[in-house]
């Protein structure tokens, strides 16, 4: 098991000693941070996917266009 190092002025953090990293020890944090990173990740999906629909909009209306262009030049 790696040694921990409290990180000053830092309740909830500590420094494991072998890979220096910085550990949050803050179970309700940590969960915080996965709530938000999952919230984060749906809004980027449904940003894509409204940005796939304005696309496919985009293309079925120039399609439209070209239709009424060609009944009209008849």
């Amino acid at each position: 098991m790696s040694d921990y190092l409290k990180v000053e002025n830092e309740n909830s953090l500590v420094r494991d000693m072998t890979s220096h990293a910085i550990i949050n020890t803050n179970q309700s944090d940590y969960e915080k941070f996965l709530s938000l990173s999952k919230k984060k990740a749906q809004e980027k999906q449904e940003y894509d996917d409204l940005k796939s629909d304005v696309k496919s909009l985009k293309d079925d209306m120039s399609e439209i266009k070209s239709l009424l262009k060609s009944i009209v030049d008849k």
